[in-house]
C-alpha cells in the first residue's frame, strides 16, 4: 500500500485529509462562493452524503488529493484548501491540476504556492508528463492561478458546464514537463 502523501512548503504543509478533516471539507464543497465554480458540487452535501460519495479522499491511489495548511499566521494549524492531481493516469503521465480554498483564505497566496509545489511533486516523483487544468471562464482567481502556475492557455469549449441557471465556457490549460520551472522560479517571480 502507497504511503500518503506530505509537502513541506514554505508558509503551509500539504497533508492527506484525515477523519478530523470531514467537516471543513464538507464546509467548503458546500460553501456558496467555492461550489459556484465546481460543477461537481452543485448540491450541498450532507454528512452522510458527504461520507458516501466523497470519502474517503484517495490519494497515492488514482491520484493525490491533500489539505493546504498554513503552518504560521492567522490561520496557523488549521485546513484553508484542498489541491488535487486527480485522475493520476500513470500509463500516460498526466493528470488533472485542481484546487479549492476556503474564502476566508483567499488572497493570502496560499493557493499559488500549495499548486506550486503540487505541481513540483508530480513533475518530479511521480514523474509525470504533463498537468492539464480547467475553470469556468467567469472564474477569474482560477484562470489566473493557472496562469501565473506556467499552464498554457490551450482552448474554450464552450457552454460546457452548468452552473447557476446558466451554461458556462470552460478554459482549458496545459502544462509540460519541460515548461516547468519549479516552485522558486514561481513564487521568486
Amino acid at each position: 500500500m502507497p504511503r500518503p502523501t506530505f509537502i513541506d512548503c514554505d508558509r503551509l504543509d500539504l497533508k492527506p485529509p484525515d477523519e478530523e478533516d470531514i467537516e471543513f471539507l464538507r464546509e467548503g464543497v458546500n460553501h456558496p462562493r467555492v461550489r459556484q465554480y465546481i460543477s461537481a458540487f452543485r448540491t450541498p452535501y450532507t454528512e452522510d452524503r458527504y461520507r458516501d460519495e466523497l470519502w474517503p479522499i484517495d490519494s497515492d491511489g488514482d491520484g493525490v488529493s491533500l489539505l493546504a495548511v498554513p503552518n504560521d499566521g492567522e490561520f496557523s494549524g488549521d485546513p484553508v484548501g484542498s489541491v488535487q492531481l486527480y485522475p493520476l493516469n500513470d500509463a500516460d503521465g498526466y493528470a488533472n491540476f485542481g484546487v479549492w480554498f476556503h474564502p476566508t483564505a483567499w488572497g493570502e497566496g496560499y493557493a499559488l504556492e500549495a499548486g506550486a509545489n503540487l505541481i513540483e511533486y508530480g513533475f518530479r516523483d511521480l514523474r509525470l508528463h504533463r498537468v492539464s487544468a480547467t475553470a469556468m471562464a467567469r472564474n477569474e482567481a482560477s484562470r489566473t492561478l493557472c496562469e501565473r502556475l506556467g499552464f498554457v492557455h490551450e482552448g474554450t469549449t464552450r457552454e460546457t458546464q452548468f452552473a447557476d441557471g446558466e451554461y458556462a465556457d470552460v478554459e482549458r490549460y496545459g502544462l509540460l514537463v519541460d515548461e516547468w520551472g519549479g516552485p522558486e522560479e514561481i513564487l521568486d517571480g
